[in-house]
């Protein structure tokens, strides 16, 4: 058989199931050889798209997520995704191809370890068909035992040649890995002393992140929660796990609303659940400077992103310790879980701009309340980046398993992308709420979205700029226009790739059409022209509280 047939089925052994790509001459016969073995493959219109999208696809269905590129400009046009991908420590699998070995020049030539290798994630080349199988293995399984991106790079002349190679195994070894992995329980004396804290504390409250969002272990945490006298909130990508209970105060960080940093003010103990206390979500060590921090956590780091992050440590499983101390702590008095402060957190607005009436267009706070009226809860949210995000991140009542945003990097333009991995993983509806400036920046995806039949609908906050950017020349009394470029009309774009396009100027609009999609939803962008003079709280609190133009 040819090698890249033997290259395929190496593949389709690591029991993939779905691939993004664009192709190429370096990948193209790969690709359509692991179409032919059953693989699906959704190709996309850019590079950094196939990478991104693989990116949401692995967290929505915690599988390896799988992309495959072209050599060369095919390689570093998803030097934004790597990076993206090491901070969230999203185990990925990339299929670059290499240039060919045997020509003395080839115009797309170029040293592509380097390029990934800067980024933080891994390379592995493989240069003769002997190694195929072993190096695939390989890469699988260092992406899921690393949490992070691996590119394998293939010369393309090598993968035409024949080859009388067949592949020797079919057990993934990153399952063997999986299954031979003992994880660390935590000392008992550290959960006994943790125990005496929580018991002892007055004004305790609990976080939980990405480590702690098993649905089991969330409903334990409640529970503790509720027997040590506890409020609870989580970090911003585990946004919602707590969303039925009463005394859940959202998202701590930068985006905590103004009633969740006065809980957080007042606290005396934080314990944080399978989440790394980042400069974020301390909002820069601001939140609770009374409060003494614990975390419970596989991934020890005291000091990160430049602070002392926590007080105290404890390595281990996170299901255990909260089993362990749900059995040492007895039932407190509420003094915290109160009728009145349950009201509290129901009732204060997010934010004191929440009922603001501005001349120049919709308030976003207004906008994201009607929104989150009008969309099925059983629709999977896509928050991306930007001035915009800081308002989707406060939809009341939405689960975590409906929800993913992806923002290690701080990078925008990936809201389509991750929106598309997304419907492709879930089958589900999906709403993706971005800001115009990300939008725009990978735009063609629409028409992979149309030619896949996709039911997404993108929700897109319209100020006619990059907000973040315009709003803090603004504050500084500098010139804007390098931000501000005016509204383009994104209903028309829509229009013009075959999907629906929606230019809503008022909230009546806007519920019109929501009311419209809920009932049969289909491909869609809603062009929602917000105020470009409403500055979110975390843009006025670093640069003034000036709101208006």
């Amino acid at each position: 058989m040819k090698a890249f047939e033997f290259f395929a089925r190496c593949i389709v052994n690591q029991k993939v199931e779905r691939c993004f790509a664009l192709l190429g001459d370096a990948n193209m016969q790969v690709a359509a050889k692991m179409a032919d073995l059953g693989i699906s493959l959704t190709y996309v219109q850019h590079e950094h798209c196939a990478v991104a999208a693989s990116m949401a696809y692995a967290k929505k269905t915690q599988r390896v997520g799988v992309s495959s590129v072209t050599c060369g400009p095919g390689l570093t046009q998803i030097m934004t995704a790597l990076p993206a991908a090491v901070r969230a420590k999203i185990p990925l699998v990339i299929f670059a191809g290499e240039s060919p070995l045997g020509k003395s020049w080839y115009n797309q030539q170029i040293e592509q370890r380097p390029f990934v290798e800067a980024t933080g994630a891994r390379y592995i080349q493989l240069h003769t068909s002997k190694r195929f199988e072993q190096g695939i293995q390989e890469a699988f399984l260092m992406a899921v035992r690393e949490r992070m991106p691996v590119v394998v790079g293939t010369p393309f002349d090598l993968l035409h040649a024949d080859t009388a190679d067949e592949p020797q195994t079919e057990t993934p070894w990153y399952e063997v890995y999986q299954d031979s992995v003992s994880i660390p329980s935590g000392k008992s004396s550290e959960i006994r002393k943790l125990a005496d804290l929580l018991t002892r504390a007055e004004r305790p409250i609990l976080m939980a992140g990405l480590g702690a969002t098993n649905l089991g272990i969330a409903g334990q945490i409640s529970l503790l929660a509720e027997k040590c006298d506890a409020l609870l909130t989580t970090t911003l990508p585990a946004r919602g796990l707590f969303h039925n209970d009463p005394f859940y105060l959202g998202v701590s960080g930068g985006f905590a609303s103004q009633v969740t940093r006065k809980f957080l003010a007042d606290s005396d103990l934080i314990v944080a659940f399978g989440a790394s206390i980042s400069s974020h979500n301390s909002d820069q060590q601001r939140l609770w400077p009374n409060a003494r921090a614990v975390q419970i956590t596989l991934d020890p780091q005291q000091f990160f992103q430049g602070n002392k992050v926590s007080d105290q440590i404890i390595v281990g499983d996170v299901g255990h310790a909260v089993s362990e101390l749900l059995n040492q702590i007895q039932p407190h008095r509420s003094i915290n879980r109160t009728p009145e402060n349950a009201r509290l957190i129901e009732q204060t607005p997010i934010d004191e701009s929440d009922d603001t009436e501005y001349t120049d267009g919709i308030n976003p706070l207004k906008a994201v309340k009607r929104i989150n009226q009008s969309v099925p809860f059983d629709w999977e949210i896509v928050n991306s980046s930007g001035h915009c995000s800081y308002y989707f991140s406060h939809m009341k009542n939405r689960p975590f398993e409906r929800f993913l945003t992806i923002r290690e990097f701080g990078a925008i333009g990936n809201g389509l992308s991750f929106a598309l991995g997304t419907a492709v993983a879930t089958g589900r509806p999906t709403i993706l709420f971005d800001g115009d400036g990300s939008f725009l920046m990978h735009v063609q995806e629409l028409e992979t979205i149309r030619r896949a039949g996709l039911p997404l609908i993108s929700c897109i906050f319209n100020d006619g700029g990059y907000g973040s950017e315009f709003h803090k020349l603004r504050a500084e009394n500098l010139r804007e226009d390098g931000a501000n470029f005016g509204c383009s009309d994104l209903s028309q774009i829509a229009d013009g790739f075959g999907i629906r396009g929606y230019r809503i100027d008022t909230l009546a609009q806007l519920d019109e059409i929501l009311s419209e999609l809920s009932k049969s939803p289909t491909a869609a962008v809603l062009d929602i022209r917000v105020s470009p003079s409403a500055m979110s709280p975390v843009i006025a609190r670093s640069h003034g509280n000036s709101r208006k133009h």
